[in-house]
């Protein structure tokens, strides 16, 4: 003879299991919104840490987008060429570089998107070029640019980045 439960005994069996699942499930999404406020905070910091290194670098750092227009200026532009973040982000490269710089840049850009068309996409390349660049008072100066193509997971480049640094009195010293 099998004992059976009577319905309201069994429903309140299964009401208690609900309510076990239910505060078991509440625990976990208390834990993922604490490990989320965490990582948020976490986030935070570290954008604080490195916002503090690039607006205090003595080298500019700069972000281009792929139609060559500045994403990102570090304020050592003001140093370095007399303009203010705002102004020099408004900028196209002919109004930063000398003709000759220009034209070398345009030139490594177009070799480096044939590489990339022929599917030559080493994320690890970096250039290096020495450019002149104008100031804000008309004059020039000699900078070392470091440029490096960031990449989604695919493989395909979503931005540039690059590090100028002010190699003018070098140039000086090796020309006289």
């Amino acid at each position: 003879m099998v004992h059976q439960m009577p319905d309201s005994s069994r429903k309140y069996q299964e009401i208690l299991q609900e309510n076990s699942l239910l505060k078991k499930r509440i625990k976990e999404i208390e834990q993922f919104e604490s490990d989320r406020r965490q990582s948020e905070a976490d986030l935070r910091e570290s954008e604080k840490k490195y916002r503090l290194i690039a607006e205090n670098t003595a080298d500019l750092i700069m972000i281009l987008d792929m139609d060559m227009h500045f994403t990102y200026i570090s304020p050592a532009v003001m140093r370095l060429r007399g303009f203010t973040v705002e102004e020099a982000m408004n900028q196209t490269l002919n109004e930063v570089l000398t003709p000759e710089s220009l034209g070398l840049v345009q030139t490594v850009f177009e070799n480096a998107m044939e590489r990339e068309g022929g599917g030559s996409n080493d994320s690890n390349i970096i250039r290096m070029l020495e450019l002149e660049q104008y100031r804000k008072d008309g004059c020039t100066l000699w900078v070392y640019r470091t440029m490096r193509a960031v990449r989604d997971e695919k493989g395909k480049i979503l931005y540039l980045e690059g590090l100028v640094t002010d190699i003018t009195d070098r140039k000086k010293v090796l020309n006289n």
